[in-house]
């Protein structure tokens, strides 16, 4: 979809009574292809003051929410206003709300800040799509340096935009919003930001964010301005093309659409009708593949008649009950009023009997739904219309609803099929993707930047633009202030293990970090030798090695290992496919057999494991404050320089001037980059890409 080009720029007038510029609108702007204007561009039709938030006012009564909507319009009125086809905010009062829910949609949003200004978009009623003044000083400790677009509210998920694409404050900007289920996509200014990241449930973090709501214009105690709202919604089933396209290319179809080729089982009682795998009125039983899988991730699409009642059989062994023998997924049109009484444990997307699912996602009866399963192990997790619904560890249930846990809650291998309970349920387009499937193959490195006239300051000295954060156990929150900048320094205090991160990838660069490791350890290394460590090529997904670092290679900083190469090959958390990282390097072997780097040496090859930087102290110890004869790294309390030279696949290390390490035909041979926390405070002063062969030969300087 095209973005804010689409949308005609105005001519600047001044607006004395507000003493501010707002650009005319007085030549309306062209409304986008199967979009529908949210204002009117004269009045506030269409829209409604703040009461509540979703879960307070689904707990009020007609007659209380009605009074407390009157209450919100009359502020509303008092504090918005339209001027110049421009809706105006003065700071006071409350949020601007859509009068109409919205379930998937695009939407298209210009919106203006002044200094210090800070606002954003709840979408369904939830925050937020964070917009501010990016340059604004107080807001750094929030993060406001890495632009406009957060999903600010996020904990689990990513948070900061991957790119800053704002203009200058006083400028206007535009947003361009996707949400379907539960993911949100966004374009600042035409810049892609927020590619597909899952939006959480602020108000209930135990759930998935609401299948509908209100979008409102957030009000933080400042003067906004917003103009050209138009929104388009998302069908169904385009939401369920667009859901079955994500990486469409691992699945493969187990049913044909013509007949039941590859199926067993009791088919007399289903029929292929338009495409779609039914079952007979009044009929059932249990029909499968022919073929068992063990782990995987199976999509299909689904149609319940009024008061439905089917399921997924998983793993099943091919004789005996799904839900005992094997596992069995509900399918079932759980708001019919005769399942009013259930079990938890029985509604749909459910674990029969076992594991409950969240409810509220489904489709009216008569529509398809998407759903996606992913069974890796004894971890199971449900995705309905792009909402997760249920994400659970079978090992870790204790009882069913009827008692001790059935044998088929531990099978790792089996059938896939349907478990018919006498009603027409229609199934179609199953597909399923066996895991882990073939190795990861990296992004192509001509996506990854490459410094071209001048350096790439990675860290600025002010804030941690263009960088985030990823800690294991936090993900993407940092509770602890691992990383703060302060004097003009990345403060790594050590405190857990993990690491901040570019946001961008790069490739063939010169690149120089200055650090001094700090007095404080932690945890499991308080007495241990100090760690931390720079990972180049950094590829896959975050977590995608032990689930804190990712698929990379290591330049390590450790006392007395200053310079070593380690290689970290990954696996991805969720599907298991594997994260092949390599590097080839000449090398010898100490007194005890490990590798070291010697120039001529044998060529040797890694995927994992450990090549010693040549000089490394064949005594060393993990102990606090090891020295060995040999280390080039400067002394405790003293900064030291380390260089890597990324030129095409080979890597070249330096410790404060002097080659210690190399090696060639890396794979991947670009990718982000990332400073480790490993439980040891660390300082760095200077982290930045310079060209090949134009990087500075200034002399370090201690403090």
């Amino acid at each position: 979809m095209p973005g804010f080009s689409l949308l005609l720029q105005r001519v600047a007038l001044p607006l004395l009574t507000i003493c501010v510029c707002l650009l005319s609108a007085s030549d309306a702007a062209e409304v986008p292809a199967g979009f529908t204007p949210l204002f009117n561009g004269k009045d506030l039709t269409g829209w409604k003051g703040l009461v509540g938030n979703p879960k307070s006012r689904a707990a009020m009564s007609k007659e209380e929410l009605a009074e407390k909507q009157k209450i919100a319009d009359e502020s509303m009125r008092a504090h918005w206003s339209v001027v110049e086809e421009t809706l105006v905010f003065d700071g006071k009062g409350d949020s601007l709300c859509t009068a109409k829910d919205y379930g998937d949609f695009e939407l298209y949003v210009d919106w203006k800040i002044l200094e210090g200004g800070d606002s954003g978009l709840y979408l369904r009623g939830t925050p937020q799509v964070q917009i501010w003044d990016t340059e604004f000083e107080k807001y750094f400790r929030h993060g406001a340096e890495n632009g406009s677009g957060s999903l600010w509210n996020n904990q689990r998920n990513p948070r900061f935009p991957q790119a800053k694409a704002d203009k200058p404050v006083g400028q206007w900007n535009t947003f361009f919003i996707r949400m379907v289920g539960e993911r949100v996509t966004i374009h600042l200014n035409d810049r892609l930001i927020v590619d597909n990241v899952v939006l959480e449930n602020f108000w209930d973090r135990a759930l998935p964010i609401y299948p509908r709501g209100q979008i409102e214009l957030q009000n933080h105690g400042n003067t906004l301005y917003f103009k050209n709202l138009y929104i388009r919604e998302i069908t169904a089933d385009e939401a369920n093309s667009r859901l079955g396209k994500q990486d469409a290319d691992h699945f493969q179809s187990i049913f044909n659409g013509r007949d039941f080729s590859g199926w067993k089982g009791e088919l007399e009682n289903y029929e292929v009708i338009d495409g779609a795998f039914v079952c007979k009125e009044g009929k059932g039983g249990t029909v499968f593949t022919d073929k068992q899988y063990t782990d995987f991730i199976s999509r299909l699409e689904f149609k319940l008649p009024p008061g439905g009642n089917n399921g997924l059989a998983l793993r099943y062994p091919g004789t005996g009950a799904p839900h005992l023998d094997g596992l069995e997924l509900q399918v079932l049109d759980s708001e019919d009023p005769k399942y009013a009484k259930l079990d938890p444990r029985q509604y749909h997307g459910s674990v029969y009997g076992l594991v409950p699912a969240h409810r509220g996602y489904l489709r009216p009866h008569g529509e398809w739904n998407f759903q996606q399963v992913t069974m890796r192990g004894s971890k199971i997790k449900v995705e309905l219309n792009g909402f997760t619904i249920l994400e659970a560890d079978l090992s870790e249930v204790k009882e069913s609803k009827d008692g001790p846990v059935p044998p088929g809650a531990k099978v790792k291998t089996g059938h896939f099929g349907f478990a018919g309970h006498h009603d027409p349920v229609a199934f179609r387009n199953i597909s399923m993707r066996e895991l882990p499937g073939e190795p990861a193959e990296p992004p192509s490195r001509e996506t990854a930047i490459r410094p071209e006239d001048g350096p790439i300051r990675l860290f600025n000295g002010r804030n941690m633009e263009g960088l985030y954060t990823w800690i294991r156990g936090e993900t993407y929150s940092d509770p602890n202030k691992v990383f703060t900048v302060k004097d003009g320094m990345l403060h790594i205090s050590g405190n857990g293990y993990g690491g901040v991160i570019t946001n961008q990838a790069y490739r063939d660069y010169h690149l120089i970090v200055e650090f001094k490791l700090g007095d404080k350890t932690w945890g499991d290394r308080v007495d241990r030798a100090r760690d931390s460590g720079l990972l180049v090529h950094c590829w896959g997904p975050d977590g995608g090695y032990n689930n804190t670092w990712m698929a990379s290679i290591e330049a390590q900083i450790i006392e007395g290992g200053v310079g070593d190469i380690l290689v970290l090959s990954g696996t991805d958390p969720e599907t298991g496919q594997m994260l092949p990282t390599s590097l080839t390097a000449e090398t010898t072997k100490d007194r005890d057999g490990e590798l070291v780097w010697k120039k001529g040496g044998e060529p040797t090859t890694i995927s994992g494991g450990r090549i010693n930087w040549y000089g490394r102290d064949v005594d060393w110890a993990d102990t606090i404050g090891f020295r060995g004869r040999e280390d080039v790294e400067s002394k405790h309390g003293e900064w030291t320089r380390m260089e890597v030279i990324a030129d095409g696949s080979h890597l070249t290390y330096k410790v404060n001037g002097v080659i210690v390490n190399e090696g060639s035909a890396a794979k991947p041979d670009a990718g982000k980059l990332m400073l480790q926390t490993e439980q040891a405070e660390m300082l760095v002063r200077r982290f930045e890409l310079w060209p090949i062969g134009k990087a500075p030969t200034d002399e370090l300087k201690q403090d």
